[in-house]
Order: C-alpha cells, then structure tokens, then sequence
C-alpha cells in the first residue's frame, strides 16, 4: 500500500514538471518564427540603444516568460507574486518581459511588425524611467507609442517590416489593450509622430494635447485613411530619442 501511494506521489512530481517542459518546449519549435522576430527585434533595439550616445545608461534586460507566470519581488508581490498579463516593462529592475503567446497572436494578425510595436513600446517605457519622466494616463502610454516610433523608424528595413503594419497594429491595440493606452487613433498619430512622418514630438505637453482630444485625428481613424492622407514612405520630420522628449 505504501508502494502505491509512494508511487503516485513520484508521479504527481515528476510528471508535470516533465510535460511543462516538453509543452515549452514544443510551443518554441511550433512557433519558431515569432521567437526568431522577438530575437531579431530585441537585438536591434539593444544595439539601436547602445549605439546612441545620448542615452546613459544601459538598455534594459529582456525576458520572454509564458503567459500565466507569476513573479515575485520587486515586479511583483513578494508575498503571493503577480501575474504577468502581457508583454510589460518593470521599472524596479529595469527589465522588460515578453509573452510569446501573445506576440503569437498579433504576429499572426498583423505580420512581424505587429512584434516590432510591441517590444518597442516597452523599450520606451524604459526611456521613460532612464529619465525619471512619469506622465498621467494615457499620457504615459501615448509617449512610450511615440517613442516606439523614433525606435523602429529606421528599422523597418533591416528588421523586415513596413510602416503601414506597425501602425495598423497601434491603430486596434486599443481594442485589445487597455484604454488607459489611449484610443486607436492616438496611438497611431503618437507611433507616426515618433516616426518622422508627421510633424509632432513626443514631449508631456504633446501628448497632453493628445489625451485631451486638441489634435485633429480625422485621417487616423484607419490604416486605410492614414495611408491617403500621410506619406508614409518619406520622414519630413526626423526625430532622435531625447531630442523628441524635449530633453
């Protein structure tokens, strides 16, 4: 009898751990492209970032983590821990962690660029806490999509993706986040704005502009809309990660 209920306690042990490992393993050779964007995305950034004279300190460190964990300490409760919703950026540590499953499901939507506006995103986030800026909301959120912009805006060559994509992903991030990011057309004329596309900046009293509905957002509406009114393919208006924040 104590055979058996030894035995089952092995099985409860070992088993899971066992298929956790093999389902992490599988979900990476199943969905070897997105890992393969996040690689290249993550890297470009990174090497974008250290290449930039102007920025102090060092770039943040990137963990991809699977949807559902739950982490503990300073990104989280250091008694019960939180879990990780989404792609995210901890200010405490400096780190940024992406959900696979996630990126999944937008690169599957909207193409590499989907990731692209994702990670870069976070990227500003980390900007952001470089200098000690911390903005209401959206404000916060719509600065961030600005920065994003001046990140990939020379990277949609090396990295294989397009400007109307990325901002196609910003336009409907809004019905698949959180409206405290700002509605679709925000974002989408905070990213072209970091892009050099439109005129704008990603400075507080631009992005309050914003949030506040001052600015004219009719030919945001739709990538369809943007794309008649903005020359996407040109950069009028060049913009450098400081300089955008007024810094």
């Amino acid at each position: 009898m104590y055979n058996k209920i030894l035995a089952g306690l092995i099985s409860l042990t070992v088993i899971p751990l066992s298929a956790l490992a093999n389902s992490n393993f599988m979900f990476k050779i199943k969905n070897a492209k997105v890992f393969q964007v996040i690689e290249d995305t993550t890297a470009y950034l990174i090497t974008t970032w250290e290449a930039n004279e102007e920025i102090k300190i060092k770039p943040p460190q990137v963990i991809p983590i699977a949807q559902g964990s739950t982490v503990f300490g300073s990104c989280g409760s250091y008694v019960t821990g939180d879990d990780v919703g989404g792609s995210s950026y901890c200010p405490a540590t400096h780190t940024i962690f992406l959900v696979p499953e996630q990126l999944k499901a937008f690169e599957t939507e909207f193409g590499k660029s989907a990731v692209a506006y994702v990670v870069a995103h976070e990227f500003g986030h980390a900007v952001q806490r470089a200098y000690d800026v911390w903005l209401p909301s959206p404000n916060h959120e719509l600065q961030a999509d600005c920065l994003a912009g001046v990140f990939i805006n020379e990277g949609t060559e090396a990295l294989g993706i397009t400007r109307e994509d990325t901002i196609a992903m910003s336009n409907v991030a809004y019905a698949i986040g959180d409206p405290t990011h700002g509605t679709g057309e925000q974002r989408a004329y905070a990213l072209a704005s970091g892009m050099g596309v439109i005129e704008g900046s990603c400075e507080p009293k631009q992005m309050a502009k914003l949030a506040e509905g001052k600015i004219d957002l009719a030919n945001f509406s739709t990538t369809r809309s943007i794309s008649e009114s903005v020359d996407l393919s040109a950069t009028p208006y060049p913009k450098n990660v400081l300089g955008s924040m007024g810094l």
